[in-house]
């Protein structure tokens, strides 16, 4: 550990000028290797992200300029030496510098009441600033639902289980077998990509991203994974993680709606994408191996994965029962709020 803090403190001073008195390895994020970097100058956070095909970090810097011009609060950047967000380390690794941000970050499924409005008010804002915002790479698109398929999951969840079997991990076993028969009976969902309202967002926008004040999120982090999503699908995303509710996988419907309805405040959705909302976010998280993605990962943090994988096998088990019903109250709600509206004028 000694090796990487004198390597880090040499990098950044080469690269940014910066004069380091002290880092602090954090312990948040999946994927990356990130550092709290105190200097005389300030506070910063160095960043190793991951680069996969989730994960692009050289979009970053240009969108959360974007952002905060237009009201967005997210991360700001420093150029290196060279004028360059990314730099590279001596073993060739590519980092970021940012500054750090100040604010609270809550843990998953603990968002006391105002969080929880506040966080699908701000989804809202991001997706209606980001409508028109070309260049990001397709996230959930036509080929996502055309290799993402239950047969293809199917074979994915029997190769974890083989590993879960070596490594005797029980409760990893019970979770990918119920997901293999899940798959054998899973419903044959038709999606038309085109009617839903897919457009440039957060990629992985939830409550670990959001840094809060008192009653205020104070800035919206990470954005590496930035791309072209249907919103629905971060819409309820962003509600599981955060909802004190949903800690095992039972959504609260009135609760649910709610968060909807103050998204609608800042964003619109169709028809289709509210009868679809429940659909797509099941299919999601019932075709994605989360318990592979735990297996095959090199990153200290990796047993986030695993936390999101037992979560999801959980709410697969609610949607399974409960997704006709979440999608008729939504109807209901919305279409209640639509005649209220028209009352008034």
């Amino acid at each position: 550990m000694e090796n990487v803090s004198n390597r880090i403190k040499q990098v950044v001073q080469k690269e940014y000028g910066l004069e380091v008195n002290s880092l602090e390895k954090a312990t948040v994020g999946a994927g990356s290797d990130i550092w709290f970097v105190t200097c005389k100058e300030g506070r910063y956070v160095m960043k190793y992200p991951c680069e996969s095909e989730m994960n692009h970090p050289r979009q970053e810097p240009m969108l959360c300029e974007y952002l905060i011009k237009s009201g967005i609060p997210a991360c700001q950047f420093l150029k290196n030496r060279q004028g360059e967000y990314l730099s590279k380390d001596s073993n060739g690794r590519t980092f970021h510098v940012q500054r750090f941000l100040e604010g609270q970050m809550y843990e998953w499924n603990t968002a006391p009441k105002w969080l929880l409005m506040e966080s699908a008010a701000m989804l809202g804002r991001i997706h209606t600033v980001l409508k028109n915002y070309r260049g990001l790479p397709i996230g959930i698109g036509e080929d996502y639902f055309r290799y993402m398929t239950p047969e293809n999951a199917l074979r994915s969840y029997e190769d974890s289980l083989r590993i879960a079997m070596e490594q005797k991990d029980v409760e990893v076993m019970e979770d990918l077998q119920y997901r293999i028969e899940l798959m054998k009976r899973f419903p044959k969902y038709k999606f038309d990509i085109k009617r839903l309202t897919c457009q440039s967002t957060h990629g992985d926008y939830f409550i670990s991203q959001l840094l809060c004040g008192e009653d205020k999120i104070q800035a919206v982090i990470d954005w590496t994974t930035a791309c072209v999503h249907p919103v629905v699908w971060e819409i309820v995303r962003s509600y599981v993680y955060a909802a004190s509710s949903c800690k095992e996988g039972e959504i609260d419907i009135e609760e649910f709606v709610l968060y909807v309805g103050e998204y609608c405040k800042y964003a619109e959705l169709s028809d289709y994408d509210i009868d679809n909302m429940a659909a797509v976010f099941y299919y999601q998280i019932a075709v994605c191996d989360y318990y592979g993605q735990y297996y095959g990962a090199k990153a200290d943090n990796r047993y986030i994965y695993l936390q999101q994988a037992k979560l999801s096998t959980k709410l697969l088990k609610w949607f399974e029962k409960n997704e006709e019903e979440l999608k008729q109250c939504l109807r209901q709600y919305l279409k209640k709020q639509s005649l209220q509206v028209i009352g008034r004028q």
